[in-house]
């Protein structure tokens, strides 16, 4: 049981990362409001270690200013939220 909540964190925590690199594709990387974003998100994840849920070095993994580009290659945006398929 524990091992299918701590997968489905970890699934939950990359979706996180996907929305937190759209929200912030237009904002420059290492700008302020791009910092103050990702700042908030490494405080959040501070509130979930000191309940046992250890995602610090997850959350904001891999998220860069020109949002879907994750190992290289460009992600296919999925369209979350928007009845988009």
């Amino acid at each position: 049981m524990m091992s299918a909540c701590v997968k489905w964190a970890k699934e939950e925590v990359d979706a996180f990362n996907a929305i937190l690199a759209r929200q912030l594709s237009s904002t420059e990387e290492g700008g302020e409001v791009w910092t103050l974003c990702m700042d908030r998100a490494k405080e959040h994840s501070k509130m979930l270690s000191e309940v046992g849920l250890d995602f610090r070095n997850l959350v904001g993994q891999k998220v860069k200013s020109n949002g879907a580009e994750r190992n290289g290659a460009a992600e296919k945006p999925t369209g979350v939220g928007l009845g988009l398929s």
